[in-house]
Order: structure tokens, then sequence, then C-alpha cells
């Protein structure tokens, strides 16, 4: 029972972690073909928000080398 409430915890924890990983990677995408060589326009990140994604790409690789599952 405990076990089955921590694989689903852990579930919605990697779709979150998914979540924020793709949102990253559409706002650098988004910076990148809409900045010209006149205005370049950076895509900056607050010190949370780097934390955060570190955090989820860390628990992606981690997923994808050992799986969910306990």
């Amino acid at each position: 029972m405990v076990i089955e409430i921590i694989n689903k915890i852990l579930m919605l924890l990697f779709f979150m972690a998914t979540l924020t990983t793709i949102r990253h990677i559409y706002y650098f995408i988004q910076a990148f073909f809409t900045s010209t060589e006149e205005q370049p326009n950076k895509y900056i990140l607050s010190r949370t928000s780097l934390i955060l994604l570190g955090v989820s790409v860390a628990y992606i690789l981690s997923t994808i080398f050992t799986g969910i599952t306990l």
C-alpha cells in the first residue's frame, strides 16, 4: 500500500520535472530565434529557476537509467 503511494508520488514528480524541462527548452528556443544581430535577446535564468532546472534534469536522467519504481 505505502509502496504504491510512493510510486504514484514519484510518477507525479517525474511528470512535473518533464514539464519544467520542456518549459525551459521552449523559452530557450524562443529567445534563440527571436534575437537579432543588432539586439540579441539573452535567455536569463534566476538562481532559483536554475536550481530547479538542474534538479529536474537530474531526476529525469536518474529515472531513465534506474526507473521509477522502488
